[in-house]
This record gives C-alpha cells, sequence and structure tokens, in this order.
C-alpha cells in the first residue's frame, strides 16, 4: 500500500511541477465599455422607480443651512439644474473608484448624469450604498465631489 501511495505521490508531485514550469493562462476577450455600460437615451422610458430629478429638501422647524450643502448653488453657476427631460447620458466611468457594474445600477435608477451624483444627499446617499452593498465608497472616493468637479468642467 505504501509503494502505490509513494508512486501517486511522486507522479503528483511530477504533474505540479511540470504545470508551474509552463503555465497556461488564457485570458478572456476584452468586452468594449459601451457594452457593459449602456446609459439611458433621453426619449427611452425608465425603470419603474427611477429617481428622475433629485432635490434637496429641508425638514420643516430645521435650521440647516441649504447653502452649506457639499453642491453650493454658486459653485454650479446658479441654480441651472436640468429638468427631467433636458438631463443627457454622460461617461459616469470618469469618476475614480466607480466601477462598471456599480455605474449600470446608478443608470437602472435613473443617475446618468454627474450633476445628479453631485446634488445626492447624505440621506440618498446612505441608501443607495445600502441598496448597491457599497458601504461608504461614495465618501471614500468622493464620488460626488468628482462629479461636482466634472460637470464644472464640462460647463466651462
Amino acid at each position: 500500500m505504501t509503494v502505490r501511495f509513494q508512486k501517486l505521490s511522486e507522479e503528483h508531485d511530477a504533474a505540479i511541477t511540470a504545470a508551474l514550469a509552463s503555465p497556461v493562462v488564457a485570458t478572456p476577450d476584452p468586452v468594449p465599455a459601451d457594452i457593459i455600460i449602456k446609459p439611458h437615451a433621453p426619449h427611452e422610458p425608465l425603470p419603474v422607480g427611477a429617481v428622475t430629478r433629485i432635490e434637496q429638501s429641508v425638514p420643516s422647524g430645521s435650521t440647516q443651512n441649504i447653502s452649506n450643502t457639499l453642491v453650493a448653488d454658486s459653485e454650479l453657476g446658479g441654480d441651472t439644474s436640468p429638468g427631467p427631460s433636458e438631463v443627457l447620458p454622460e461617461n459616469l466611468s470618469l469618476i475614480k473608484g466607480l466601477d462598471p457594474i456599480s455605474i449600470m445600477q446608478l443608470n437602472d435608477r435613473g443617475i446618468i448624469a454627474f450633476i445628479q451624483i453631485a446634488k445626492l444627499t447624505d440621506s440618498e446617499v446612505t441608501k443607495i450604498e445600502k441598496e448597491l452593498d457599497l458601504p461608504g465608497c461614495f465618501n471614500r472616493y468622493s464620488w460626488r465631489y468628482q462629479a461636482q468637479q466634472l460637470h464644472v468642467e464640462k460647463n466651462n
């Protein structure tokens, strides 16, 4: 029995040594990002429950100053937020740290433009992070700030 075991062990070791000597790694064919991430066109219907416009709401009796929010109106050139029908799809992959699957999930929620990400409130960010299983990513990678900068850069 032990002779047979030693023979199998030697064959196994030889097979591993041969495999390590010339590894064969097959890589998958690349897939273009525009196939993975397909933003919704303005004329296409949005999915049920998609967010089309995000507005800052202040609870009654609150003393919170809206101008202290992440995206101040003056930085975005006044209150020139596009209406829901005026938002055009933008390349959200320019936001560093935002992966293609997360972009696709944001698109499914109707978030297709930098301004939409920049204007998200903390409660909306928390809800999105929980639903998409992205704990802390908006703050860790500064997605709202990056989106704000990309929006400002695009409009200048």
